[in-house]
């Protein structure tokens, strides 16, 4: 009796090891996910002080608040455009869906950094059509993003100090040709980039007024005007793709 037990419970162990093997072999291996979030310009050379543009501005301070970053293949894509999803909260995306960031990041574009950093995350290898990408009101005072720039208006013999803020929330989805293609079993560098140019194009610095301090502020309720142009542009200062050398341009 003892034996036949022994058999029986061998037989069991050897099955479970069996059916843990198989689900193991089924299963794709994972891929990593590396993440950099930078400012660029085109005109631009690096100064001590951050980025000259040959356009006159001197960038010394650019960041935003990120909360959410997640990749989206064609098929999840098409389910949230037709509705057919699980999505109890009613946020217009699938409850079922893995966000590969998620949390408060206040993200230095110049220093190309965040706090916390974005570390790595893990995901299903394959080709994602797009990244998206939520900006919140996370940073101090509120606000989602915050540019610092000195710049010298006509007639002005010494340069000014220029502050941008928004408290608007953004969504970007970035969607370069051929997709965000995710190799199994290995470190995917990924990079985004926004385009300072793009922001300030079509913006007359030159018709800002500056406060009693002599900072000139351009938000909602300060120059409005010039604020409503940089919110047209912040639709399309944002690019993102793959950096698998690290050097910053996405790759060939």
């Amino acid at each position: 009796m003892n034996n036949l037990l022994k058999k029986t419970v061998l037989t069991l162990f050897i099955g479970l090891i069996m059916v843990m093997q198989s689900c193991n072999n089924n299963d794709p291996a994972l891929s990593d996910i590396k993440l950099e979030m930078k400012a660029t310009t085109a005109l631009s050379t690096i100064n001590p002080s951050g980025r000259l543009a040959n356009t006159g501005l001197v960038f010394t301070e650019v960041v935003i608040g990120v909360t959410e970053i997640e990749f989206e293949t064609f098929e999840e894509d098409e389910a949230e455009e037709s509705g057919e999803i699980e999505d109890a909260d009613d946020d217009g995306e699938d409850d079922n869906e893995e966000i590969e960031f998620e949390g408060n990041y206040v993200v230095d574009l110049i220093a190309g950094t965040s706090n916390p950093p974005f570390g790595e995350a893990v995901i299903a290898p394959g080709i994602y059509e797009e990244m998206e990408i939520e900006l919140s009101p996370i940073l101090e005072g509120g606000i989602t993003m915050f540019v610092a720039f000195d710049y010298t208006p006509d007639g002005a013999m010494e340069p000014v100090r220029y502050e941008y803020s928004t408290d608007a929330e953004m969504e970007y989805e970035l969607e370069p040709e051929g997709g965000f293609i995710l190799d199994e079993g290995t470190l995917n560098q990924m990079l985004v980039l926004i385009d300072l140019d793009a922001m300030f194009a079509n913006v007359d610095l030159n018709t800002a007024t500056a406060d009693t301090d002599g900072v000139v502020r351009i938000n909602g309720s300060s120059n409005a005007d010039l604020a409503a142009q940089i919110a047209l542009n912040l639709g399309d200062v944002m690019e993102g793709g793959e950096d698998e050398d690290g050097d910053g341009e996405f790759d060939d």
